[in-house]
């Protein structure tokens, strides 16, 4: 759910800065209420199995794959993007970045953040999991709140997030207790987080720490919520399909998403709601359909380092 609400995002802003929302409030409160929470449930997810992974291989084997699954792919796809920007360049809102701007973006995660940052947070997590819980989610909270910008994206989008990292080391295993839940008491959860998400999102302005450290963590609680209402449903298994495949949309969906626009634009459609959902549908499904075979067309590499 997460990485499809990340896919809509991203075309939202699509739509928003080429003004095809026109007067409409839609595509405002749709990001405020996107934006309060994917990011946060995405590292979340990350800290449940950290412990056990970095237990399970040990440090060393740990940092290892990381490196392999996360920074390759971050370095890989960034060169990609570049060349993209070159040869699709009239197609797209964003300049073409110079040399200089390209390696300060590499560098600092800046445009690209997502796959650095939560590096960073799971090399602080694997260093600081033998600490007590309450310990160290107040040092997360802590240095969400107070650490200074370093003005390098990755490590201040990092220690923005690493609170829920935390929160997810907290939660381990434990998280399959939400499977015991009765689904009415989870739907009525879904509908009051739900609620109480939306009306914060559109009443917070501007958003500080403490308010990203709230809305994040009640949209998490509120997907999970949601996952229990649909478990062992069609919905699920269509979800199931799509989060096994997290890495290979958030990396391919530009392709697809800007296709289905151009093509939507070809044919004179530029309102708004077939411009939200055709191209999130098509950046979803045809990369989560790449990754599954990426076996099959021999393009594991793209995604985790050959060596």
């Amino acid at each position: 759910m997460a990485i499809s609400l990340v896919v809509l995002g991203h075309t939202n802003q699509g739509i928003a800065h080429r003004g095809w929302w026109g007067s409409s409030n839609v595509g405002h409160i749709l990001q405020g209420f996107i934006y309060a929470f994917h990011m946060p449930a995405f590292f979340f997810v990350s800290g449940i199995f950290l412990t056990k992974s970095v237990d399970k291989r040990g440090e060393v084997r740990f940092t290892l794959d990381k490196l392999r699954m996360i920074l390759y792919p971050y370095i890989l796809w960034t060169c990609i993007y570049l060349l993209a920007s070159l040869l699709f360049s009239r197609f797209m809102v964003q300049a073409i970045p110079t040399w200089q701007t390209f390696t300060y973006n590499l560098l600092t995660g800046y445009g690209g953040w997502f796959l650095p940052a939560l590096f960073f947070c799971l090399m602080v997590g694997m260093l600081g999991r033998k600490l007590p819980f309450p310990y160290l989610f107040l040092l997360a909270v802590l240095a969400c709140l107070l650490l200074p910008a370093t003005s390098i994206s990755f490590i201040d989008r990092g220690v923005r997030e690493l609170p829920f990292v935390t929160l997810g080391m907290g939660l381990g295993d434990a998280y399959a207790r939400l499977e015991k839940l009765p689904r009415g008491i989870a739907t009525l959860g879904y509908v009051v987080l739900s609620s109480i998400l939306l009306l914060l999102t559109i009443w917070l302005r501007p958003e500080t720490p403490v308010t990203f450290l709230v809305l994040g963590m009640l949209g998490t609680a509120m997907l999970l919520m949601l996952a229990r209402v649909l478990d062992r449903s069609a919905s699920a298994r269509g979800f199931a399909w799509i989060g096994k495949a997290s890495l290979g949309v958030f990396l391919m969906a530009p392709f697809p998403q800007g296709a289905a626009r151009a093509l939507l634009q070809a044919l004179h459609i530029t309102q708004a709601y077939p411009q939200l959902l055709l191209p999130t549908l098509f950046a979803v499904l045809i990369p989560t359909w790449l990754y599954h075979h990426r076996a099959r067309f021999r393009l594991g590499w793209l995604f985790v380092s050959p060596w």
